[in-house]
């Protein structure tokens, strides 16, 4: 038979076996979207000096007062600046996350005329929930009418803004999913192929007239299946706290795209580890020192930004970063920009060669 012949029948064993075991699979797969999306979801987050720069064009001692309540506060980190334009800037290029720009008629404030105009990135909704709060508490200490005009900058588009219409239960989602797909891999393909080593399934497989590497592409293959899954009950599990996806049934296909990728990259990743170790309890720990710091490093619960500078290289390899974000951008900002598609995606293809690639490799080097 041919190597695809040869794949497809293995693949066909592979889910008879994970049908089986469909109940074990569907609640297993069910608990971590369960309990994190109702328990942290419900928790909410809160941001610790968010980087937020201030263009003082008052100059006068209530603003400088006024600046120096914003500083006694622990969720900002505040950065003078001399222009608006600068600020601006900044906050375009992402370096700052809010821009507080205190008027000449500052402290005369009201409804109908502030004195203080808040611009704020769209990227990072945790940041802004926290600071505006904050920024409207302090100018209320001036004048109680305050109603800070709150400017969205960088999104002219109407379509919901990244963060201002969506809550942190929607936020964490993104991290629930990729998470839910890495696991399922992990200990979904990896464990299969340890069990047909100890059974003896697998040496059946290795002295028949079949193509190794079918072997290895069908555990994958079959991986990538049972991902639908994953994201199907972590889709649910959500929708049922009122999560869904602002750029519809286009935003629902790219988030099965990405899962799909995550399913491959991590399904050849765990068949390398299973590929070079033997027992079920080593494989466990190894495989949980891999999979959960670059779960946590990829922002499921925080946004990346918020990361000390020494984290932010890793950071940038995981490829669990990039999976989490592209789903982030199709269920919170409706939209997919282009530039982020080619970065996501590109990383995410790099992912699934090296785990395609590297378990072919290594499993022959194991028979061999």
């Amino acid at each position: 038979m041919t190597l695809i012949e040869d794949t497809l029948t293995l693949y066909k064993r592979e889910m008879l076996i994970f049908k089986s075991h469909l109940r074990t699979n569907i609640i297993r797969s069910a608990m971590f979207p369960i309990i994190f999306i109702f328990f942290f979801g419900s928790i909410g987050s809160s941001s610790i000096n968010v980087n937020v720069a201030v263009v003082n064009y008052a100059n006068n001692p209530q603003s400088l007062s006024f600046i120096n309540s914003l500083t006694s506060s622990r969720t900002m980190s505040i950065t003078s600046l001399t222009t608006q334009t600068d600020a601006l800037n900044q906050l375009s290029e992402g370096k700052i996350t809010a821009v507080i720009v205190i008027l000449p008629s500052f402290p005369k404030m009201s409804a109908g005329n502030p004195a203080v105009d808040v611009y704020y990135s769209t990227s990072n909704f945790e940041a802004v929930q926290a600071v505006l709060p904050a920024i409207q508490q302090a100018a209320g200490s001036f004048d109680s009418n305050i109603l800070a005009n709150q400017r969205s900058y960088g999104n002219t588009s109407l379509r919901p803004l990244y963060g201002t219409t969506s809550s942190y239960v929607v936020f964490l989602v993104g991290g629930i999913l990729s998470m839910t797909v890495a696991f399922g891999m992990t200990f979904g393909t990896g464990m299969s192929l340890i069990t047909d080593r100890q059974l003896g399934n697998l040496k059946s497989f290795l002295i028949s007239p079949i193509s190794k590497d079918s072997i290895v592409l069908s555990k994958i293959l079959a991986g990538a299946t049972e991902a639908l899954l994953y994201i199907a009950i972590t889709l649910i599990v959500g929708s049922l706290d009122g999560v869904g996806i602002a750029m519809g049934l286009a935003g629902l296909a790219w988030i099965v795209i990405i899962g799909i990728m995550v399913a491959i990259g991590f399904a050849g990743i765990s068949t390398i580890l299973a590929s070079r170790i033997g027992k079920v309890e080593v494989y466990t720990i190894v495989a949980q020192t891999i999979v959960m710091p670059l779960w946590f490093l990829s922002g499921a619960f925080f946004p990346t930004t918020s990361f000390p500078s020494f984290m932010q290289p890793i950071i940038m390899v995981d490829p669990l970063t990039y999976a989490t974000q592209g789903i982030r951008n199709v269920m919170m900002l409706g939209y997919y920009p282009l530039a982020q598609i080619a970065l996501d995606l590109g990383v995410m293809t790099a992912f699934m060669a090296f785990g395609i690639i590297g378990s072919i490799l290594l499993f022959k080097s194991y028979t061999d």
